[in-house]
């Protein structure tokens, strides 16, 4: 009877030790997951009754699983930046500093929480030292105090420094390229050996900003590529359009290889989401055309161009391009005029009015999702950009040169920029 029974209770062993040794390896792969097969069926489950570990849906306790809120997140911008431009005295107007804490107190009393700040290039002013000549040091502790003077918090990590033409390079400038902050990207672009100035009358100008170009394409299609959603803020001191400045009626060819650089950030911008800021500009009233010292152009409006070949010193041709980023200065604290020095010192500048003359600085407020970007004059919210008119210089040397339908409209503060 034994012999006959052995063969059955072998294969029921078998049997049964397969089935335990299936059920282990299943509880094991289980644990590898970390249980993703029985929290899948979980939430699947809890989403069909309307709740995920919570009765509205939620983790526990409600809202987004890192304890945060959609509505708070909402309300309270990731990052509030000042930017401004031009720190730069002149007789006849007050001190920069005046300015910039009255400027920075409108702010502060509209409510902004400034965390950090940007200086967009030039903290000195000498009618012949303007090729990068000037230290900036002794300024950019003052425009330090200065903004410590309204926000104390603000500390040296908490300002970043581009350098103008007036502006020898120092330690305090900061480095060319991309600096990551809480919930955006800064790319400096400063002006000595990457966007300079007198492009056309000064050797070698070329070869630098193809360097530079090249450099930014490179960084660019690399946040491309990882998938970057924060938002990129390039802040230089020289600005991308066309201007009097660029043409045969002056001597510089000031930006007249700036299309390099806007055919980068344009393409970029297909994929990123981009603002452009610049100064530079507030010196004889280049700009009136669009604005004066308020200069805003959103996603989707026109800019000028310059277009150039390569034996050019400066050009009179220009594309119109469209933008498929934010474009704006950044604001002056310096002077603003529309005159050279011997009509200033004449007593004549109420000859050369220009389109807008007010002294300005730019709050950004960062958010998930967009930037809600608002000018501030001493007094409080100022325009973002000012209609365009004609460019008075000196009797008018420059009329008919940029055409009417390219003058700018008005452009109210605050606006939103979504991504």
């Amino acid at each position: 009877m034994n012999k006959r029974i052995k063969p059955a209770l072998i294969i029921i062993l078998v049997i049964a030790v397969i089935a335990a040794s299936f059920s282990v390896f299943k509880i094991h792969e289980k644990r590898i997951n970390g249980g993703s097969e029985s929290r899948a069926d979980t939430v699947s489950e809890s989403r069909e009754s309307g709740s995920v570990n919570g009765t509205d849906g939620s983790p526990e306790g409600g809202g987004p699983q890192d304890g945060s809120t959609a509505d708070s997140e909402d309300k309270e911008p990731l990052a509030t930046v000042f930017f401004a431009s031009d720190y730069q005295a002149e007789d006849g107007f007050d001190e920069p500093s005046v300015t910039l804490s009255g400027i920075l107190n409108a702010a502060k009393e509209d409510g902004k929480s400034i965390d950090e700040v940007v200086m967009c290039g030039d903290y000195s002013n000498d009618r012949k030292l303007h090729d990068y000549q000037i230290s900036p040091d002794d300024t950019i502790e003052e425009i330090r105090e200065t903004v410590n003077s309204v926000y104390p918090d603000i500390d040296d990590e908490d300002m970043m420094i581009v350098q103008g033409n007036h502006d020898r390079m120092t330690p305090q400038i900061t480095e060319t390229g991309l600096h990551e902050e809480d919930g955006y990207l800064v790319y400096i672009l400063n002006t000595e050996e990457d966007f300079p100035w007198k492009q056309g009358k000064t050797s070698g100008c070329l070869a630098k900003v193809r360097k530079s170009s090249a450099e930014m394409k490179e960084c660019f299609d690399e946040l491309i590529r990882k998938g970057e959603k924060r938002p990129v803020i390039i802040a230089g001191h020289v600005p991308l359009q066309f201007t009097a400045r660029t043409s045969s009626r002056h001597t510089t060819g000031d930006n007249l290889y700036s299309s390099l650089i806007f055919d980068v950030v344009n393409d970029a911008a297909k994929s990123l989401d981009i603002v452009y800021l610049f100064g530079h500009d507030h010196s004889k009233g280049w700009d009136c055309y669009i604005g004066g010292s308020s200069v805003y152009r959103a996603k989707g409006d026109s800019l000028l161009v310059p277009k150039f070949r390569e034996t050019d010193v400066n050009t009179d041709d220009y594309d119109e391009r469209t933008l498929n980023f934010t474009y704006l200065n950044a604001g002056y604290t310096g002077y603003y005029m529309n005159c050279g020095p011997e009509e200033l010192d004449a007593g004549e500048k109420e000859l050369y009015s220009a389109a807008d003359e007010t002294l300005t600085g730019t709050v950004f407020e960062i958010y998930r999702d967009r930037i809600v970007i608002t000018r501030y004059d001493t007094e409080g919210v100022h325009e973002l950009g000012h209609a365009g008119e004609a460019d008075p210089y000196k009797g008018g040397i420059d009329t008919g040169l940029i055409p009417e339908e390219s003058y700018s409209k008005s452009t109210e503060s605050p606006q939103e920029v979504t991504f």
